[in-house]
């Protein structure tokens, strides 16, 4: 009589074996607070205060939870930072004034509600963590101001802004208004996406052609 098993069996008479798991899965509800604790730390205290041990007592998660995900705070920073990197874009039957106010607008809270204020100190004293200033830049700040950037050029294309302007300076001088805020008076006016768009508008405006 033959003593090979049944095809998928294990010979001992105990039916095939079942796969092992690779590892637990995650959990949607914890990977959820903890970014959100994570957001929470930088807005209030700014990154330095971002830890791993920090984040485990504002979220509720384990510690051992948010290790089995990240190795470590520069890997939970990234990964809470490219949370918020999505830029929802302004309707594009918009006219291009209004396009760049909704940007503008949405670059003044995603600052103010969403990274903190402290996030501005940490880019202009660099020292203090490098690191993190580049992914900011490169994660959050930089994708902001390159669709700025791309709806200026659409205004050009649509023969609704001068082509002879450079646009990137003309975003350099908007954002830079809105730290020189800061830096100067402490805030900005909620107003500000419109009454610095303003500001440039003569400048950058094709003139309407004149009725001959």
């Amino acid at each position: 009589m033959s003593t090979l098993p049944e095809p998928g069996g294990t010979g001992t008479g105990r039916g095939p074996r079942r796969p092992s798991s690779a590892g637990r899965p995650r959990s949607g509800a914890a990977d959820q607070a903890i970014v959100a604790a994570a957001l929470r730390l930088l807005a209030e205290r700014g990154p330095a205060r971002v830890t791993i041990e920090s984040v485990a007592d504002c979220s509720g998660v384990a510690k051992t939870t948010i290790y089995r995900r990240f190795r470590n705070r520069r890997e939970l920073l990234r990964h809470a930072l490219h949370s918020v990197a999505a830029i929802p874009e302004p309707a594009a039957d918009l006219p291009i004034v209004e396009r760049v106010i909704v940007l503008l607008d949405q670059f003044r809270l995603g600052i103010e509600e969403v990274v903190g204020l402290r996030v501005v100190a940490t880019l202009l004293l660099e020292a203090d963590d490098p690191e993190f200033a580049d992914t900011f830049r490169a994660q959050v700040l930089a994708p902001r101001l390159e669709l700025l950037l791309r709806v200026f050029q659409e205004g050009v294309a649509a023969g609704e802004l001068r082509a002879e302007v450079d646009y990137r300076r003309v975003v350099d001088l908007l954002v830079g208004s809105y730290f020189a805020r800061h830096a100067i008076d402490g805030g900005v006016e909620r107003d500000w996406p419109r009454s610095a768009l303003d500001l440039v508008l003569p400048t950058i405006l094709r003139a309407a052609p004149t009725a001959g």
